[in-house]
């Protein structure tokens, strides 16, 4: 193996507007590498080309990647398979989108939320133990189905969402997460792994356990499904187990409908607009749990704090019924509904699931909602429109 070129020992830290910059500043700083600091936008790649950096680290910021992110995708099409790159959040999803990935929403909003990452043991992850906790700030993430051929996943949650990216050639490492959080566990160890990197091969640091070249982990762009598709799958399953039980078949809901036993509607954009221009109308919801804040409260009587919300001067309530994630039934909506039958001018009721299927409309007729909400990324354009003719 001929011997690596001399570079100097300067630790470039691109920063993207994110006061985290400086807490990954510290945090290189302690591992003893003289960093400096650039905004995205008051350096240009030549000066950084003129440094002649030991390695790069791309910060967090606010945005896309495709738009906020300032020289920051220059840097890393340039310096690419000659010095180690790391990116952190927005700088990781800069390296999924500068190899030819789609960054989008992740499925879910998390802020400051501390969840469990899992990994596959080598890069910036040698000698961290298999689970780890890690803090995150983010709506998007890369995308599982637009992994790029020269990118493999190196991390993830226990709900699928990409924590993590490694080219398969290039010293080029990033996590979605953020390892220089207070609340993120065994975060040094991380940043301290990639500081002990040199050149820009994965063949010329053995020691990281990267292999090269690298073969698919089991952890493919197929078997990382998103939470919105993990939810989905589950919802089709859900529902194909109800239409089995007797009295509950599709046939069995068109029947009910076509006696009108469904309680009265009332008209969800005249309740809304009843409070415009003064004041505005206010949705309150009915939520027990979600995936990305886990159990919120277990305990909430949905009758209860949907009366709360009327007295309020709620003019929507909207009641989850998804059980597995949101721990919400069908029949919270219904005792609901039966409970705000009395109130003069009551607020409007809002079925918010993940509405996969016709069956489930017929449901929300049966069980009180006088509206529904349907997702669209979740639809294709086909069931969409299907829906939407079906509730109307």
């Amino acid at each position: 193996m001929s011997p690596l070129p001399e570079t100097s020992n300067i630790t470039v830290l691109i920063d993207n507007y994110d006061s985290f910059t400086w807490n990954i500043y510290q945090y290189l700083s302690e591992l003893g590498a003289e960093v400096q600091v650039f905004r995205n936008d008051k350096t240009t790649l030549d000066y950084i080309i003129s440094l002649d950096p030991k390695n790069i680290i791309i910060s967090p910021g606010p945005g896309k990647p495709s738009t906020d992110s300032g020289i920051s995708n220059d840097v890393i099409l340039h310096f690419a398979g000659k010095i180690p790159i790391f990116g952190v959040c927005l700088g990781e999803q800069c390296i999924f989108e500068v190899y030819g990935g789609k960054v989008g929403y992740a499925g879910e909003i998390v802020h400051g939320k501390v969840s469990k990452i899992l990994h596959d043991g080598k890069g910036c992850y040698c000698n961290v133990p298999e689970d780890i906790m890690a803090t995150r700030y983010h709506s998007l993430s890369g995308q599982p189905n637009t992994v790029p051929d020269e990118l493999e996943v190196t991390s993830w949650t226990e709900s699928g969402v990409i924590m993590g990216v490694r080219h398969r050639e290039f010293t080029i490492e990033g996590v979605q997460f953020h390892p220089e959080s207070i609340l993120s566990e065994h975060g040094k160890i991380i940043l301290s792994n990639f500081l002990q990197l040199k050149g820009g091969n994965w063949c010329d640091n053995l020691k990281s356990g990267v292999k090269q070249p690298l073969a698919k982990t089991s952890v493919s762009s197929k078997s990382v499904p998103t939470i919105l598709e993990k939810i989905h799958k589950q919802r089709l399953d859900d529902i194909e187990l109800v239409k089995k039980q007797p009295g509950s078949s599709p046939h069995d809901l068109k029947i009910l409908l076509s006696l009108h036993v469904a309680p009265p509607l009332i008209d969800f954009v005249s309740r809304i607009k009843q409070t415009l221009p003064k004041y505005p109308a206010i949705f309150a919801e009915i939520k027990r749990a979600s995936p990305s804040k886990g159990n919120i409260d277990l305990s909430v009587n949905a009758v209860k704090q949907a009366l709360t919300y009327s007295n309020a001067g709620a003019s929507v309530i909207s009641v989850l019924t998804e059980s597995k994630w949101f721990k919400g039934t069908l029949n919270d909506m219904r005792q609901v509904r039966d409970a705000l039958s009395t109130i003069p001018n009551r607020p409007a009721v809002l079925r918010k699931d993940f509405i996969v299927d016709t069956y489930q409309i017929m449901e929300s007729r049966l069980y009180g909602a006088d509206t529904i909400l349907l997702i669209v990324s979740i639809l294709s354009d086909e069931k969409l429109s299907e829906c939407k003719s079906y509730w109307s």
